[in-house]
């Protein structure tokens, strides 16, 4: 009865195990995790670095800003509205850790009216053209990095994208809590459905 038990419990364990790590392969799609420093193929310099706000949108800003202190990109472009209609947008509170931080502000750009993911590829894409570049790294949360990718993508296919993870806290050992299952169904939901977008 208990070697029965144990082999239950050990099941359970493994097949929880088996869900966490491929939850993690859909949504994780971090390009240059391997990258310490600029080089050559994922690991090239970019011609701008793109943070989108959203989850720990400081260690979005923080991660986008060492990037460009670390010579990966000359501009940076911080995207993301506020969902307080009283306080200012992320992107700004964005803008301003870069300045606090000794970015000049003649490299910052700002996509302020951004909604949601979609919007921020849309309207970051449009800054994009504005500068010319062929070359984007794209800043979010691990979860969001392949949704991100998805978007800019769908949005502009001619701009090559790699992403690159921020180190957010609401991801630190996410399947621990509940917030942690319910980022990670919504961002699934959210790349179910742009994919079936695409292919429409």
């Amino acid at each position: 009865m208990l070697r029965k038990l144990i082999v239950i419990v050990v099941s359970l364990v493994v097949a929880l195990a088996l869900i966490i790590f491929a939850i993690n392969t859909a949504l994780v799609e971090d390009d240059m995790a391997n990258c310490d420093k600029p080089g050559g193929g994922l690991c090239a310099t970019a011609d701008a670095i793109v943070a989108v706000s959203g989850g720990d949108t400081v260690a979005r800003a923080n991660k986008a800003i060492d990037m460009y202190q670390a010579g990966w990109a000359k501009k940076l472009i911080f995207s993301g509205d506020s969902a307080d209609p009283k306080s200012i947008s992320n992107a700004e509170a964005m803008r301003q850790i870069a300045i606090k931080a000794g970015i000049p502000n003649d490299d910052i750009y700002m996509d302020e009216k951004s909604q949601d993911t979609k919007e921020n590829a849309q309207n970051t894409v449009d800054i994009l053209h504005q500068l010319n570049a062929k070359s984007v790294i794209l800043v979010s949360s691990p979860y969001h990095l392949r949704r991100v990718k998805m978007n800019f993508m769908a949005t502009d296919d001619t701009i090559s994208y790699r992403t690159m993870a921020a180190d957010d806290k609401y991801w630190h050992n996410w399947f621990l809590t509940p917030n942690g299952w319910v980022i990670a169904a919504k961002e699934l939901a959210g790349i179910a459905q742009l994919g079936a977008e695409v292919q429409l």
